[in-house]
């Protein structure tokens, strides 16, 4: 008879803490994960952290704890918790005490320039005799920008130090007078209207502001990323990308207003980008984010008919003009003899891989620089 009872206590007990963990296990239950960082430069290390926090008495034998990210992002896996397909697929399974909050941060390394979103975590709970397993998807949202390492290696480097020698050259300062840097003890060929009189007054000299100089002449920076070949040559648009982050450090650095034009997609909105010039702060941030954006899975649209308007706006004649493409299409080359024949100061950055024996027109030869793509390999 007491077998009876014992057996019969089990079974009540069995079910009534399979009611409660059904109804109750996640009442008070959060959980989340975050990129520590919001931006990286490729082949830098982040951190991705995954953290669970039970607020209530009731405890989670296991848990288990189910996520998904690029492949792009390489994740220490020690304990072989994950799956890598198309995507990372990881799944961490916890034991969750009461009141308590469980943590793990995931090291990872940034393989791959691009824009990374997590939006969503699984939670997979089991009732005391794990007997039964309790699902849910939990919202969340993270967001990680993978910059491109900027290229300014050899024969590249030296091309863009010569186009930043002649830029500098050419170029006129002007003083802006919306930008101040300072104040400065007036001198003889200042005139009144620079004197700032609260200065003055505080200090008993007569103090001047020093202003800011904007560039007339400025840099514009066209990235072709469009491909004719029956086999997508990945490796050099990847290159090209980089080429255009590695000039457009180099001038900004240099306080050369800088202006940036792509024919690549962007991820988020699916149209090309564009840059006005500019050189304040942020610039090459958002240059940088433009480049992380472009997606590569979505083939280029034609350079010749997306760009046309900006390559020869109004302004074409009064700035240096760099295009990066290893397209050489001939309808491509058409547009730069244009630019030719109107006048304009360009360059033509073409990466290519050994093997390759492009056609370049005549006319052309003189502007145009090859970049070796095995030295990216």
């Amino acid at each position: 008879m007491a077998v009876f009872w014992i057996v019969l206590g089990a079974l009540a007990f069995w079910v009534l803490q399979n009611k409660i963990y059904q109804k109750y296990w996640d009442k008070d239950m959060e959980a989340g994960l975050r990129f520590t960082e919001n931006t990286l430069t490729q082949g830098d290390n982040g951190i991705l952290e995954v953290w669970v926090e039970n607020r209530k008495f009731l405890p989670i034998p296991a848990l288990k704890v189910k996520f998904q990210v690029s492949r792009n992002l390489q994740f220490e896996d020690t304990k072989k918790v994950s799956i890598v397909t198309d995507q990372y697929y990881r799944n961490d399974v916890l034991s969750v005490r009461p009141y308590m909050r469980h943590a793990r941060k995931l090291p990872f390394a940034a393989a791959k320039r691009g824009y990374y979103e997590v939006h969503s975590m699984d939670l997979v709970a089991s009732n005391f005799f794990m007997s039964h397993e309790y699902p849910k998807t939990l919202s969340t949202y993270s967001q990680l920008y993978v910059y491109p390492r900027p290229y300014l290696d050899g024969t590249f480097l030296q091309t863009l130090q010569r186009i930043n020698g002649e830029v500098l050259s050419k170029r006129h300062l002007l003083e802006d007078p919306f930008e101040y840097q300072g104040i400065r003890e007036y001198s003889p060929f200042d005139t009144m209207r620079d004197i700032n009189w609260k200065a003055s007054a505080r200090t008993g000299d007569l103090m001047v502001n020093v202003k800011g100089h904007t560039a007339l002449k400025a840099v514009r920076i066209f990235l072709n990323l469009e491909d004719g070949a029956l086999l997508r040559h990945m490796v050099l648009l990847e290159l090209s990308i980089r080429m255009a982050c590695g000039a457009a450090q180099l001038f900004l650095q240099e306080g050369i207003r800088t202006q940036l034009y792509t024919n690549g997609l962007d991820i988020l909105t699916g149209k090309t980008s564009g840059l006005e010039a500019g050189a304040g702060a942020g610039h090459m941030e958002t240059i940088q984010k433009i480049l992380a954006r472009i997606d590569l899975e979505q083939k280029a649209p034609s350079f010749t008919q997306t760009m046309e308007d900006a390559v020869f706006a109004n302004n074409a004649q009064e700035v240096y003009t760099i295009f990066i493409s290893a397209d050489t299409q001939p309808d491509f080359q058409q547009m730069l003899i244009r630019c030719l024949q109107q006048k304009m100061d360009f360059v033509w950055i073409c990466p290519r891989l050994a093997q390759t024996a492009e056609r370049i027109e005549g006319i052309l030869e003189k502007h145009v620089h090859f970049v070796d793509g095995e030295e990216f390999l």
